[in-house]
């Protein structure tokens, strides 16, 4: 029988699976809570040659709705605005002209603070199904208080004098092959040091590597094959990290680990940290969660 990752185990002290380990950091997860407005700021950093450039996006998320909102003008962008200048030589077959620094380095992020990696149940789960004509029936009888005459009471089973079934356990297939490489040190911590091989549909299952703190099964570090849904951070591995804000967990940093090129531009490193979290009654002014279907490249998790 093959059990779901995110199936709780139950194992002697000191002896945890792979599994365990998994279902316990899923756990922690699922047990945050968040205020529920936010605002932060998303700071995106490139080096592109020797220069390092960084500019900074207002954000914020409705964690009641799952809503992002932000502002698509950077702080670089409103203290230096675009023009453009320079000559551009065009010969045909060749074009020797510098290539412009795109506006925004990676794109403009909609990040929540709080995204999981599929670490919480809903990217690994199966969307609910929609209920049956008879579960639909039911509902609204219930919601009316319908008695439904033509309803008749089961008859009362004779006595049954089998063992009774005392619990069900269902089977799902398994999204990862989950491994214990060991305990490694994250932050002056220890952490358990997970392995993660997809079983199917990899590029949904980014997971690789996970570091689970070993006394509170926090989620401490991962590394993904891939980040984000477009552009340049879909071609590289990412190391994504966390930090404890006011009692609640959220991302700290996500960092490149090999170079990118994006609109001919080779970005040696590049990095996205979430800075100055904190809870508000409503969001700013210049924050709009209206995301633009022609607009320029966006930084979003899937």
């Amino acid at each position: 029988m093959v059990l779901a990752a995110a199936l709780t185990l139950v194992s002697a002290p000191g002896k945890l699976d792979a599994y365990e380990i998994f279902a316990r950091a899923r756990e922690y997860w699922e047990s945050q809570h968040y205020p529920q407005m936010l605002q932060y700021d998303v700071a995106v950093r490139v080096v592109e040659g020797r220069t390092v450039r960084i500019e900074r996006y207002a954000s914020g998320y409705d964690d009641e709705n799952a809503t992002i909102a932000f502002d698509p003008i950077s702080d670089e962008e409103r203290a230096h605005p675009f023009r453009p200048h320079g000559i551009n030589l065009v010969i045909p077959g060749l074009n020797v002209s510098k290539p412009q620094t795109p506006v925004d380095y990676l794109g403009v992020p909609i990040l929540a603070p709080n995204y999981s990696f599929g670490i919480g149940t809903t990217p690994l789960t199966p969307p609910p199904q929609p209920p049956t004509d008879a579960e639909l029936v039911r509902e609204i009888r219930a919601e009316f208080h319908d008695p439904n005459p033509r309803w008749k009471p089961a008859p009362s089973p004779s006595p049954d004098t089998r063992l009774h079934e005392i619990a069900e356990v269902v089977s799902k297939e398994r999204n990862y092959q989950i491994t214990l490489a060991g305990v490694d040190a994250v932050d002056g911590s220890e952490a358990y040091h997970l392995k993660m091989r997809p079983l199917r549909d990899p590029g949904r299952y980014r997971l690789r590597d996970l570091w689970v703190d070993t006394a509170t099964f926090a989620p401490r570090k991962l590394l993904e094959a891939l980040n984000f849904v477009n552009g340049p951070g879909t071609t590289v591995p990412w190391s994504v990290t966390f930090a404890d804000t006011g009692g609640a967990l959220y991302i700290a940093t996500e960092t490149a680990l090999a170079p990118m090129r994006y609109r001919r531009i080779t970005y040696s490193q590049a990095s996205v940290s979430v800075e100055n979290v904190r809870p508000v009654d409503q969001f700013s002014s210049d924050l709009s969660t209206f995301v633009p279907s022609d607009g320029p490249l966006l930084m979003e998790e899937p």
